[in-house]
């Protein structure tokens, strides 16, 4: 398989602040690809100018053999770039089975009939499907997870973006999360994963990316990734001993 997603030389940021210096990185079709780094390294923002939020300064992003560097967000959601945000917002009015009727009809440009096929497929996948009639405010903070991933699924992407989908959840619930990811990625869906659980890291990926300052850090099989000097010191607090103690 070829690189379903490709950074090459990014530095983009928020008006005069840079967050990305030269980022540069690719995501094969079919994988799960994580990504970890301390606080402010710049994960979200990689996430913005990969979804078009942002425009970078340099640099080129190619998806699926097409440039997108400068395409608006909804354009390269039909393309097939699908989101979640760490703190899902659903409808909370709305049941579940709406939630994601949405995302299928005005995120992946769906009629009705189709929408619907979509949205209840998504919902199987994210094991909701006995849940659709819910009202999206009466479930709980796992399901309400599990439902900002159907809402993307909705978009029908060819490539899903995880942001946190495990913080806050017990460990339990974390391995639920972990079950599904695994399952999404059966389903043949590309799957970029920014995370700070790092047990998802190390037990649902196939490469992991660290970034600091902006930049890629350390990128290659989650294990020795996790196990590096160069990780714990930067992301992990951890620092080499002196040798004279």
């Amino acid at each position: 398989m070829g690189n379903i997603l490709t950074f090459e030389h990014i530095d983009a940021g928020y008006g005069r602040v840079q967050i990305l210096h030269d980022l540069s990185f690719s995501v094969e079709e079919g994988e799960v690809y994580g990504v970890i780094g301390p606080n402010g390294c710049g994960k979200t923002t990689m996430f913005n100018a990969l979804i078009g939020l942002i425009i970078p300064n340099k640099g080129t992003i190619t998806f699926n053999g097409q440039n997108v560097t400068k395409m608006k967000p909804d354009k390269r959601c039909h393309l097939g770039i699908g989101r979640t945000y760490q703190v899902p917002r659903p409808f909370e009015g709305m049941s579940v089975y709406e939630n994601v009727l949405v995302a299928a009809v005005h995120g992946a440009n769906h009629n009705e009939k189709t929408g619907r096929e979509v949205a209840l497929k998504s919902l199987e996948l994210t094991e909701l499907y006995d849940k659709r009639e819910i009202l999206a405010g009466e479930l709980t903070l796992l399901d309400r997870k599990r439902l900002e991933i159907a809402r993307a699924l909705g978009t029908e992407p060819k490539l899903l973006l995880l942001d946190e989908v495990a913080a806050g959840l017990t460990e339990a619930e974390v391995q639920d999360v972990i079950k599904m990811v695994k399952n999404l990625k059966a389903a043949g869906y590309s799957i970029i994963w920014i995370e700070h659980v790092i047990q998802t890291m190390v037990e649902a990926t196939d490469h992991l990316m660290c970034m600091s300052d902006g930049h890629e850090l350390l990128i290659g099989e989650p294990r020795p990734v996790m196990e590096s000097k160069e990780v714990e010191e930067v992301y992990l607090g951890v620092e080499e001993e002196d040798e004279d103690e």
